[in-house]
C-alpha cells in the first residue's frame, strides 16, 4: 500500500542557473507519519562553473563527512569531474570541490552511479588512512573515449583504475559491507521493472539471486538497521537496510533478502515545484541527514531527519518538535 507524502512549502521557487548555496525551495515533508524539514540545493553549474551547464545528482555516495556526486561526463553536464560537498551537521551544500575523473589520454569517466567500499579489501578497497577511491557504474557504450564499465577512481586526484567489461542497463551501485558485497540497481529495458543483483565484493562476479524492486528505481543506499527502522517505525530482520529511490519520486526500503518493508512514500507533492527526476539518494547517519539527488531538477534536496535516539524518546507518531543527535 503506498503511502502519501504530504508538503507544505515555506518557500519555493523553480531551480535557477546558480552555483551552490542557492536554496530555491524549503519546506516541511512528511515521511512515515512524521514530518522533517527539506531544503533543495541547486547544483546546476558546480561541476562546471558554466551557468548554462546541465549538471544533477546522477551519483551520489556519502562517506566521512563528503558527498560525492557525479553525472555523464560530456562538457554540457559533468565534464568528467566529481564534486564534492562538505554539508556539515545542517546538510550546507556551499562549500564544495571538484575533481576531474579519468583524463582525455584514458578517457574521462561519468558514472550513472558510485559507492565506496569501506571494508579495507575487495575491489577499490583503500587504507583506511588514505584517499577515499570511489567506485563507480558507468552503463553507456565505451564509445567516443568514455568508459561504459565498472571503474575506480582516486577522490583527490581522480586518476582512474580498474577498468572492468561494460555493463548495460544499470543505474547505481552500493556497497553492503554487512555481506561484503556489492549491490546494484537494473533496468528492464523498455520497461519500469527495475531488480537489485549482488555482486562478488572482489570480482563483481553476480553473487546469490537477484530480486524485485520498486518501479521505476534509480538509486540506491545502505543504512543501518537502526537508521531505516526508525525512520520507516517498523523492524528489519538484517544487520543492514536498503533505501531505494525511483524516477517517479518515491523512496522505499528493503532488507537485504529483498524484502520491502514500510511502504512507498511519494515525494511528489514536493518535488512537483521543481522539473525533477530523481536518481540517487545518499544518507548521513551521524548528522541524521537524507539527500536525494534529483537530475532532471539539477539539484539535490536534503532532509533533516531525527536520530534513532529521539525517536524512541519521543515515539514515531505526530510531528517531531525536537531532536538529539547521535
Amino acid at each position: 500500500m503506498k503511502n502519501t507524502l504530504i508538503a507544505f512549502i515555506a518557500c519555493a521557487g523553480t531551480a535557477t542557473a546558480a552555483l551552490a548555496g542557492n536554496v530555491t525551495g524549503s519546506g516541511l515533508v512528511s515521511l512515515y507519519g512524521n514530518s522533517y524539514p527539506i531544503s533543495t540545493w541547486n547544483i546546476n553549474a558546480d561541476s562546471t562553473g558554466n551557468t548554462g551547464a546541465t549538471f544533477g545528482a546522477e551519483g551520489m555516495t556519502f562517506h566521512n563527512g563528503t558527498l560525492y556526486v557525479s553525472h555523464d561526463h560530456n562538457s554540457t553536464r559533468a565534464n568528467g569531474q566529481l564534486v564534492k560537498y562538505t554539508p556539515g551537521a545542517t546538510g550546507d551544500l556551499t562549500s564544495f570541490t571538484r575533481t576531474a575523473m579519468g583524463s582525455s589520454t584514458v578517457g574521462v569517466f561519468g558514472p550513472e552511479g558510485i559507492t565506496v567500499n569501506t571494508s579495507g579489501s575487495g575491489y577499490g578497497s583503500f587504507a583506511s588512512s588514505g584517499t577515499a577511491n570511489i567506485v563507480g557504474i558507468d552503463s553507456r557504450t565505451n564509445t567516443s573515449n568514455s568508459f561504459g564499465a565498472f571503474g575506480t577512481v582516486n577522490s583527490d586526484t581522480g586518476v582512474f583504475s580498474g577498468q572492468i567489461s561494460p555493463v548495460d542497463s544499470v543505474d547505481d551501485i552500493t556497497w553492503v559491507g554487512s555481506l561484503g558485497k556489492f549491490l546494484i540497481v537494473v533496468d528492464t529495458p523498455n520497461s519500469d521493472l527495475s531488480s537489485a543483483r549482488f555482486l562478488d565484493g572482489t570480482t563483481l562476479a553476480q553473487s546469490g539471486s537477484s530480486f524485485n524492486l520498486v518501479n521505476g528505481a534509480k538509486g540506491v543506499t545502505t543504512v543501518s538497521n537502526a537508521f531505516a527502522s526508525s525512520l520507516a517505525g517498523v523492524t528489519f530482520d538484517t544487520a543492514e537496510v536498503l533505501l531505494v529511490i525511483s524516477e517517479f519520486e518515491t523512496i522505499s526500503f528493503f532488507d537485504t533478502n529483498g524484502v520491502a518493508r514500510g511502504g512507498e512514500i511519494s515525494l511528489s507533492s514536493y518535488l512537483s515545484n521543481v522539473t525533477n527526476e530523481t536518481e540517487s539518494i545518499a544518507v548521513d547517519e551521524v548528522n541524521n541527514l537524507l539527500f536525494l539527488g534529483d537530475e532532471g531538477g539539477r539539484a539535490v534536496h536534503v532532509v533533516t531527519v531525527p536520530a534513532p535516539s529521539a525517536l524512541a524518546l519521543l515515539g514515531l507518531g505526530g510531528i517531531i518538535a525536537s531532536r538529539r543527535r547521535r
